[in-house]
């Protein structure tokens, strides 16, 4: 079992905690184990430290951390200095609050007909259930009771309220064991790159610039961004504007909303101050969601060059052959060279499988049509506190390791196409270590571009020349 707790809340814990990074073994969670007291004290009772999580089912995650054992047959109350309250989410959004102990003699509470307690028995702070609870329509309904600030300092709430919305019904109860990480799983490079200076950045910049097409098939790579409402990829289109700007810039229009901010095909070159850049060309496209948007049909059109430039994409209705800005055949160089899903780490656990679906539909037809793909994952500093406080450490994160080996398992990419980045946003000045994953990433991206362009340039029977354009036909019974 590995339960729902995510790396970040894990490390966001481990700060809380101190002392260094922790190993998190589920013990005990309510779905499987059944939602009882006596369930309860059979897994969790003398395991030393333990943290209790909470998952209320509008997406609220609270809980308490104690460093004493808990211990049914005492019916009484343990000391704790060390032991707090928590808040992780309030309604599906991260909010981090830490609660502590502020009278140590009724830190937590052992009863034998109740689950874990925090606080009194008779001034109990967060006293989650008693004796059995079954579930009903997936869903448990506590039966203990929460006293607010008995014995635990609530900053920044004014009640419960604020923590569990005064939803007591809850889709999972989780308890970790918790310890010292052994020295060995920390550390760990997960990923070989040349130590960090502002050279690198340089020579990376300049690398970047020297990659060109040779063939005369293209002047410049097809890079098309792909990925759900609000993960990044305008963010991105601006951050390597900056990087190439050398200031901060908002060519890409970005904001937060149910809907796509991005509404065109919209490409990107990028200059240096002096007039030169790479030669890429990167396209934003519309978020996807879930009822509308871009589909298979338009994604295939998209790959095989029939969009135009600045298409206004249609939420409701995807271009079609009868479209008048629908381009019956495009030049080889107005097809994709490298699909580049953008995915932001804070949402990968809650993704919906219908989208986890078409993200997987858009990869099998780019490999289908021989078309390579990366991944560039955004938002690594909100995701991992201690990427956040030093950039450079990304590479020995476990918390961003564990991320792109998820990210492979379920979409099936190779480790080394998945690139975390951290895009500008609220700065007003440049960061080389920005600039570095911007740079590092885009580099490997082209590297895949240069590879199809070649592979298409020996391959005669799938390379047409420029003036044969591209047969419609051919390319509507591709989709």
């Amino acid at each position: 079992m590995t339960g729902q707790l995510r790396d970040s809340d894990k490390t966001q814990l481990e700060q809380w905690i101190g002392q260094g990074h922790k190993q998190f073994t589920l013990l005990y969670n309510a779905t499987s184990g059944g939602c009882s007291s006596l369930k309860f004290h059979e897994k969790c009772d003398h395991q030393g430290a333990t943290v209790t999580v909470v998952y209320n089912e509008v997406g609220s995650v609270f809980g308490g951390y104690t460093s004493a054992s808990w211990a049914g047959l005492v019916n009484g109350c343990t000391r704790d200095d060390k032991a707090f309250l928590f808040q992780l989410k309030v309604l599906d959004k991260d909010t981090f609050r830490k609660f502590p102990v502020s009278n140590v003699e009724y830190s937590i509470c052992s009863l034998a007909n109740n689950g874990p307690i925090f606080g009194s028995n008779t001034g109990k702070d967060m006293n989650l259930f008693s004796g059995t609870i079954t579930n009903s329509g997936r869903l448990f309904q506590l039966n203990g009771g929460f006293a607010f600030g008995n014995n635990y300092t609530m900053s920044g709430v004014s009640s419960w309220n604020d923590i569990h919305n005064g939803n007591l019904k809850i889709k999972e109860l989780e308890v970790y064991s918790v310890a010292a990480k052994p020295p060995e799983e920390t550390n760990q490079e997960w990923r070989k790159v040349p130590e960090w200076s502002e050279k690198l950045v340089k020579d990376l910049m300049q690398e970047v610039q020297s990659i060109k097409p040779r063939n005369g098939l293209i002047q410049d790579y097809r890079t098309v961004l792909i990925g759900p409402v609000g993960s990044g990829k305008s963010s991105f289109c601006n951050t390597v504007d900056s990087v190439f700007k050398g200031r901060i810039t908002y060519r890409a229009v970005c904001g937060e909303g149910r809907h796509s901010v991005t509404k065109s095909y919209q490409p990107y070159a990028f200059k240096s101050t002096r007039d030169k850049g790479p030669h890429v060309r990167i396209f934003d496209t519309r978020g996807l969601e879930l009822d509308f948007g871009i589909d298979t049909t338009e994604f295939t059109f998209l790959l095989d060059g029939h969009i135009p430039e600045k298409y206004q994409f249609q939420a409701e209705k995807p271009i079609s052959v009868d479209d008048s800005a629908f381009v019956t055949k495009p030049q080889f160089s107005n097809k994709v060279h490298c699909v580049v899903f953008v995915l932001d780490v804070s949402t990968l656990s809650t993704l919906d499988p219908e989208m986890m679906a078409k993200i997987k539909s858009f990869r099998t037809l780019s490999i289908r049509k021989g078309i390579p793909q990366a991944v560039i994952l955004t938002k690594i500093d909100l995701f991992d506190k201690a990427v956040a406080l030093n950039l450079e450490t990304v590479y020995s994160s476990s918390v961003i390791a564990n991320t792109v080996q998820t990210v492979c398992d379920m979409f099936g990419f190779p480790k080394q196409h998945v690139f975390p980045v951290k895009n500008y946003g609220d700065e007003l000045t440049m960061d080389d270590r920005v600039n570095f994953l911007a740079l590092f990433a885009l580099r490997q991206i082209m590297y895949l571009s240069v590879d199809h362009i070649e592979n298409q340039s020996t391959d005669s029977t799938d390379c047409p020349n420029e003036e044969d354009g591209h047969d419609l036909e051919a390319a509507s019974e591709s989709i």
